[in-house]
This record gives C-alpha cells, structure tokens and sequence, in this order.
C-alpha cells in the first residue's frame, strides 16, 4: 500500500514541479502560495501554520521560507505581541502567479479526479484526510 501512495505521489509531485518549472519555482513554492492565497486575507499565518499544513519538520520550513524570501514571494515580518513570530506576507511576484497557479492546480485535482468514478471519489478523498492523523498516533 505504501508502494502504491509513494508511486501516485511521485507522479503528482512530478506534474506540480513540471508547472512550477515554468517559473523558476520549485513544487512546494507553488503549493505555498496556492495555500496563502486561499486564506482570507485578513487571517494571520506564520511559519508554524505552514509546517503543519504541509506536515513538514520546521528546518524544512525554514529553508523553503528564506527561498521564497530570495526570490521575493513572501516577506516575514516580526509580530509586534510576540518577537519570535514572523507573520507571512504574500508580495506581489506571488500574487501574479496566482491565477496561473490556481488554474493548474484546478485542471491537476481535476485529472486525478477524473480517473475515478463517483463513489471511489468520495471514499478517495476520505481516506487521504484521514491517513495522516491515523499514521501519527499508530506511530506511538
């Protein structure tokens, strides 16, 4: 089974990086910003929020965060309550990219949903949110 998820997962990692390419990102990039810009605008997220969203170690975060930093997508700035929190701020580089991003991460959900048919769809999509939380607490 794991095989399998690992196989699926390299081929849709494959096809966000082949995107993400076009535009000198890299996969995870484009799936960050597609997450940002899918928050109200008025809610405030920070780098924790990002490493339990992608379920990413907070090194991993860090590095993809300062990278973004680089290439001018986000800016972290302090929170004046807590001087350990930076908020992220989308820049305007990322939000141009947005619908761009957007209509291909519709057509890629579309195309792997489309190969499935109704019922396995919903079970599909219900099995994959709840995977997650079932693996970390059988890991104890």
């Amino acid at each position: 089974m794991a095989h399998l998820i690992k196989v699926a997962s390299n081929e849709i990692s494959r096809s966000i990086n082949d995107f993400a390419s076009k535009y000198n990102l890299t996969g995870t990039q484009v799936q960050i910003i597609d997450f940002l810009t899918s928050l109200p605008e008025k809610k405030d997220i920070f780098q924790r929020d990002i490493e339990a969203e992608f379920n990413i170690r907070r090194s991993t975060a860090t590095n993809i965060l300062k990278n973004m930093e680089k290439k001018d997508l986000i800016k972290r700035v302090q929170v004046s309550t807590d001087s350990r929190l930076k908020k992220i701020i989308l820049l305007p580089k990322s939000t141009e990219l947005q619908g761009a991003i957007d209509k291909f991460m519709k057509e890629n959900d579309q195309r792997i949903l489309s190969s499935l048919g109704a019922f396995e769809r919903l079970g599909f999509t219900r099995a994959l949110q709840k995977l997650p939380e079932k693996l970390k607490t059988n890991k104890k």
